[in-house]
C-alpha cells in the first residue's frame, strides 16, 4: 500500500472532515444571478453532494489528470480568453502537483497562453497540450492518445472540463435524458431554433463555434486505453461541459434570460460541480482534497495574494478579459478581486 494511501486511511478514520455542507454553500453564492448555482429544486441544490465525491474520489487516485480550460469572449476586441477557467485551472495544476500527481493542461490556442504564463510564474511542470482547430461540423472523437504524451496515457485517470464550453442539445440528447416530458420536447422545440442545436453557446445566445475547439469530443469515448477514465465537469452558466448530467427542462427553469433554453450543454460528466464562478469550484475542490490528504499546509499556501498576482499578469500579459465586462481587465464574471477573493478566504477557512 502506498503512503498516500495509508495517509489517506489514517485521516478518513481518525480527523474531523471537511465541512463539505458549509463548503458547498460557500461556493454556491450567486453574484451574478445567473441561477445555477444557487437553484433549489425540490427541497435541494443542483447536483448536491458531488463536491464531497468528487473530491473523495480524486484524493483516492494517484494517477495523472488532464484539464481542459479555456472559454473565449468572441465580443471582445479582439476576441480573447476569460479570466474564469485558467485561473482554476491552474489552482487544481499547482494542487495535484504538490500532492505528487503529473498533469496535463488542454486548451485551445486563444487560452493556451494564458496557461503558459501561469505555469511559468507558478514553477509548474504541467504539460501543455494545444486543441485542434474548430470546426463547426467535427463528427469524429478527438483521440485523447494522440494529444497526451505517451508516457503519461497509461496512468491517466481523470478529465475534468472547468468553465469549458460545450454543444447544446439536440432532440436526440434531449430525449436521452432521465425523467423528459413530453411537454420539455414540446417547450424544447418551440425555444430552440434547429440551427442552435448541437452548437456552442455563450451566456448571451450567440453561437461561438468558430471561436472554440470542440474538446467536448474528449469527454465522449466512455473508454481510453481499454481502462475506464473519470470525467468531471465544473460550472457556472448552464453551457459548459458537465451540465448534461441535469436534465434540460430543471436547467431552463433555473436559468435566467430569454436565450436560456439554447445554450444548455449536452455532455454530461461523471462528476459536476456547480458554482457562482467556475472558479471557485475548481478553489473547493483542490482544497478539500488538500484537506482529506492532511495537507493543511498546501492550503495555508494557496493564499489570496497569489491568485490576485496571478490574474492580474493573465491580464496584463496574456491578454485575458473580464467574460460579463468583456473589458481586459482584472477581475472576474463582474466582480471586483477583493470580492471575488473573499470566497477563496472562506473556502480556505472551512478546508483548513
Amino acid at each position: 500500500m502506498s503512503d498516500r494511501l495509508i495517509l489517506w486511511q489514517l485521516f478518513n478514520n481518525s480527523f474531523m472532515p471537511t465541512d463539505f455542507e458549509a463548503l458547498e454553500a460557500v461556493i454556491r453564492q450567486d453574484p451574478g444571478g445567473r441561477g445555477v448555482a444557487s437553484y433549489w429544486h425540490n427541497g435541494q441544490w443542483l447536483a448536491p453532494g458531488v463536491l464531497e465525491r468528487a473530491a473523495r474520489d480524486l484524493a483516492q487516485s494517484q494517477g495523472a489528470v488532464a484539464i481542459v480550460t479555456g472559454f473565449c469572449v468572441a465580443e471582445a476586441d479582439p476576441p480573447a480568453a476569460e479570466t474564469d477557467g485558467p485561473p482554476g485551472a491552474l489552482f487544481l495544476a499547482r494542487a495535484w502537483e504538490a500532492m505528487g500527481r503529473k498533469v496535463v493542461l488542454i486548451s485551445d490556442a486563444g487560452a493556451l497562453g494564458l496557461l503558459r504564463i501561469g505555469c511559468r510564474l507558478w514553477r509548474l511542470e504541467a504539460e501543455l497540450v494545444e486543441l485542434p482547430p474548430a470546426t463547426r461540423h467535427e463528427v469524429s472523437a478527438i483521440a485523447i492518445e494522440r494529444l497526451l504524451p505517451p508516457s503519461l496515457c497509461e496512468q491517466f485517470s481523470h478529465l475534468i472540463a472547468i468553465e469549458r464550453v460545450g454543444p447544446s442539445h439536440t432532440l436526440d440528447s434531449l430525449s436521452a435524458q432521465a425523467g423528459n416530458a413530453t411537454e420539455a420536447v414540446a417547450r424544447f422545440i418551440l425555444e430552440v431554433p434547429v440551427e442552435h442545436r448541437n452548437a456552442c453557446h455563450n451566456m448571451r445566445g450567440t453561437i461561438i463555434d468558430q471561436h472554440t475547439s470542440p474538446a467536448h469530443r474528449l469527454f465522449e469515448p466512455p473508454t481510453i486505453a481499454e481502462r475506464r477514465v473519470t470525467t468531471l465537469g465544473i460550472g457556472d452558466g448552464g453551457n459548459e461541459i458537465g451540465m448534461g448530467a441535469i436534465p434540460w427542462e430543471v436547467l431552463r427553469t433555473a436559468l435566467k434570460g430569454e436565450h436560456a433554453g439554447r445554450i444548455i450543454c449536452r455532455v454530461a460528466t461523471d462528476f459536476l460541480i456547480l458554482a457562482g464562478v467556475s472558479n471557485w469550484g475548481a478553489y473547493a475542490l483542490a482544497c478539500a482534497m488538500a484537506g482529506l490528504l492532511g495537507r493543511n499546509d498546501l492550503i495555508a499556501q494557496w493564499d489570496e495574494a497569489g491568485q490576485r498576482e496571478l490574474i492580474e499578469v493573465l491580464v496584463r500579459e496574456g491578454g485575458a478579459v473580464d467574460g460579463v465586462t468583456r473589458r481586459r481587465e482584472p477581475t472576474v464574471d463582474g466582480l471586483p478581486l477583493d470580492d471575488y477573493l473573499s470566497v477563496l478566504a472562506a473556502i480556505r477557512a472551512t478546508c483548513s
